[in-house]
């Protein structure tokens, strides 16, 4: 009888809940691997923190999402290779953004549930001495919430300002060119929000 109150006195948590659960444990853990072990490579930072996203995200949603109509204008062999290149080049961008900064605080908010297959999660980040709102979107598909945006101060859409960016690339340039530049890319030391493809 004590077994079955007990049960019954742990708070059931929806799957909404359960998913801000993940990803706040998702970004905490990135954020352990940033500024925990500081004898680590830049490069083991970066595998482990793949590692972690990987294990709670598929980032080829994302990327896809901002490659948009431009993934037809490449071979298989492109299509794979640039998913490849861009996850590289989102990870480093991450890591390199917060090198040499203090640790941020992340804290969501409540999840708004826009119908059965779309969810927001709200977040503030505080870094240094400023604050940052940043928005998550999710999407419900067969492998589970995954997130197809993430939104910068209501207005900046990472995957908006990665198609437009591939929009402009395509007009003119093909999926090989597109591969040498996110190589070329790759080997820059500095990259940042003004950083274009």
């Amino acid at each position: 009888m004590c077994f079955v109150m007990a049960l019954l006195a742990v708070p059931v948590l929806s799957a909404e809940e359960l998913e801000r659960q993940r990803l706040q444990g998702t970004i905490d853990a990135t954020l352990d691997v940033l500024y925990g072990a500081a004898d680590i490579s830049f490069d083991e930072k970066q595998g482990k923190v793949r590692e972690i996203l990987e294990e709670n995200y598929d980032l080829d949603v994302m990327i896809r999402r901002a490659i948009g109509r431009n993934w037809r204008l490449m071979s298989e062999l492109e299509q794979v290779r640039v998913l490849e290149l861009v996850r590289k080049l989102v990870l480093k961008a991450y890591i390199k953004a917060l090198e040499g900064k203090d640790r941020p605080v992340v804290n969501l908010g409540e999840e708004i549930l826009i119908s059965d297959k779309r969810m927001e999660i709200e977040s503030t980040v505080l870094l240094g001495e400023q604050n940052f709102y940043i928005l998550y979107r999710l999407g419900r598909m067969r492998s589970g919430w995954q997130i197809y945006d993430i939104v910068a101060e209501s207005s900046i859409s990472v995957v908006s300002n990665y198609r437009q960016q591939f929009d402009d690339h395509f007009r003119k340039g093909s999926g090989a060119e597109l591969i040498t530049r996110l190589e070329d890319l790759l080997q820059q030391d500095v990259i940042n929000e003004e950083t274009k493809i």
